[in-house]
Formats: structure tokens, C-alpha cells, sequence
């Protein structure tokens, strides 16, 4: 080495001096990295989420039409209903939930029905059987003017309690009352027998 050399070396040590020491070794080049892993995946994730979010946005801003007020029927005034068939068909329109609810509170102690099958329904001569859970089956009968309820488990009594029960419900619906079939009675006196 000559002089010159020297003198470099020594005025480039006095510059880099105060400067810190250069990363070394297997920790910086790990760290290095995994901040190179860290950006890639920041990238891919932004070029992932670009579309994506466009996607959204462009949902969100697509037109939708406005709902229409649904119309309102006008309210009508309450009018008086009248049986033609003076309680002759009093199972037509009697929702069978009602009945049953009605029938299963009359019941006495030790008598329940059991699980209803789904293709219950009321048959045409007015009736319905329903399944007790002890067995046997419970027929309640909406019909000719009356309402009756029968059942091996049941006595006499507790057979007229679930029909009458039945019948409560029938004009708690805000049907007519249960009346025999038969010929309506006059509401108006014949004026021209005055």
C-alpha cells in the first residue's frame, strides 16, 4: 500500500465515524424478508380487493324501484250476518285450530289429545275425529244445529262439557248461535193480522 492509500483510508474511517454499523448477519436478512413477504401479500390483497369492492359498490348503486304504497280498501261499516241455513252448516268456515284449542281446554283430568295428524280436517257431515294420547279417538260434530262430542274415555258429562265448549267457540268467532235447523222464527209481527 502506498502513502496515498493510506491517508484515503484514514480520511474515509473519519467520515463514516459517526455513522451506524451496517445490518449483518441471518436476524436483518430475515427481517428484510419477511417485510418483502409482507408487501407482496398487501398487493395481492389490494389487487384481490379492487374488483371485489367495485363489485359492491356498483350493487349498491344500482337503481332499485320504490315500493308502491300498498292500497288500503276502504273500511266497511259492520254489517249484520244472517244464517240462511239456521245453523245447519256451522263447520263451513270453523277454523279447525279454534276447535281443537276449544276441545282440548274442556277436557277433564287424565284425558289429553295426543299429536294431530296433518291431514286433519273436518269431514262433510260436520265432524272430526281427534287422536287422545290413551288411545282411542274423540269425535266432535258440528252439526245440524247442535254440537256433540263422543268418546269411549269420556262420560256422559264430560262428553256435553267439551261439546258445549265447542260451541262457545263456534259464536266466540262471531258466528251465529248454534240453533236447531228448521224454519227461522218471525223477527217482525205480522201487521196485517193487527
Amino acid at each position: 500500500m502506498t502513502e496515498n492509500e493510506d491517508e484515503v483510508r484514514a480520511a474515509l474511517a473519519a467520515l463514516v465515524a459517526d455513522e451506524p454499523d451496517l445490518p449483518g448477519g441471518t436476524a436483518d436478512i430475515e427481517r428484510r424478508g419477511v417485510r418483502r413477504r409482507n408487501r407482496r401479500f398487501a398487493a395481492i390483497g389490494a389487487l384481490v380487493a379492487t374488483p371485489l369492492l367495485v363489485g359492491v359498490v356498483a350493487v349498491a348503486a344500482w337503481p332499485t324501484p320504490q315500493p308502491q304504497p300498498l292500497a288500503q280498501p276502504p273500511a266497511a261499516s259492520p254489517t249484520q250476518f244472517v244464517d240462511p241455513n239456521a245453523g245447519t252448516q256451522l263447520a263451513t268456515g270453523f277454523p279447525l285450530g279454534s276447535a281443537v284449542d276449544a276441545v282440548a281446554g274442556a277436557l277433564p283430568a287424565g284425558v289429553a289429545l295426543a299429536e294431530l295428524p296433518m291431514d286433519l280436517s273436518w269431514q262433510a257431515d260436520g265432524s272430526v275425529r281427534l287422536p287422545l294420547a290413551a288411545g282411542g279417538e274423540l269425535t266432535v260434530a258440528v252439526a245440524g244445529g247442535t254440537c256433540t262430542a263422543s268418546a269411549a274415555a269420556l262420560e256422559t258429562a264430560d262428553a256435553a262439557k267439551v261439546a258445549d265448549a265447542l260451541c262457545a267457540a263456534w259464536v266466540a268467532l262471531g258466528s251465529p248461535p248454534v240453533a236447531p235447523a228448521g224454519p227461522a222464527p218471525s223477527d217482525q209481527p205480522d201487521l196485517a193480522a193487527r
